[in-house]
């Protein structure tokens, strides 16, 4: 009876260690057009998806390019990975200077450390992402060779519901309001149509906010909201 135990607890530890979690890398094209070779992403994490080795160079792997399936410039790649921390870039065409921020020569050079990318050694840096017990897991869709999260991602929020401007169109001041029932925290970002981060506040975990318009000009903008959970949502405003 007791090997029986023995053996039972030995197979949980296996199973709990070799357990794989559903994955989805995301990045926004809407900003850079995408290269006719197509996008990819590549990081320390790709030997652990099964795609026989680590940091293969853009375009090298197939297996490793993101599709936009649904035509909204947002371009996805699923894969399996076990629990862990993990390091990446998305690339714009095949090679390494089409790869993001990876210093040297490379065509694309954002700062991604002002997002908490890890210096790679290159005079670049990579992206982060954790893999936690249980999934899926849906990164952040950001900006390709940027910070900016996507303003395209259409989550629905689970923490956040009937959103309201008011007054929309706005003058001097405007009241975003939304139910916040589990007291989540969000931020609140203001966007030109041109993709240009004007404002940005964190609400905490508050269910309203008043934002001061008078030193805006008049136009559209986009409204986004982030919950703690990275789901993202979004709302015109029009400001006379």
């Amino acid at each position: 009876m007791k090997r029986i135990y023995i053996l039972f607890f030995a197979l949980i530890f296996t199973v709990s260690i070799y357990a794989q979690v559903e994955v989805t890398f995301r990045v926004d094209m809407s900003a850079t057009a995408p290269d006719a070779a197509g996008i990819f992403v590549t990081g320390n994490w790709m030997d652990a998806a099964g795609l026989s080795g680590d940091w293969q160079e853009p375009g090298s792997n197939m297996d490793a390019q993101l599709l936009d399936d649904d035509s909204d410039n947002v371009y996805e790649l699923t894969v399996m990975l076990p629990t862990g921390d993990y390091q990446f870039k998305y690339s714009n065409g095949s090679g390494w200077p089409n790869a993001e921020a990876g210093g040297g020569a490379d065509n694309y050079q954002a700062d991604l450390s002002s997002c908490g990318g890890s210096d790679n050694g290159y005079g670049g840096y990579n992206r982060n992402f954790n893999v936690p017990a249980q999934g899926p897991v849906q990164l952040d869709a950001f900006l390709f060779n940027s910070c900016d999260l996507s303003l395209l991602s259409t989550a629905n929020l689970s923490t956040v519901d009937a959103i309201t401007l008011s007054p929309n169109p706005a003058t001097n001041n405007v009241e975003i309001r939304f139910k916040n029932a589990d007291l989540s925290r969000h931020i609140v970002s203001v966007y030109s149509l041109a993709g240009q981060l004007i404002e940005q506040k964190d609400m905490g975990n508050a269910d309203y906010i008043n934002i001061n318009l008078t030193n805006y000009n008049q136009g559209m903008y986009i409204v986004t909201f982030q919950n703690e959970l990275g789901e993202i949502g979004s709302e015109k405003l029009i400001i006379q």
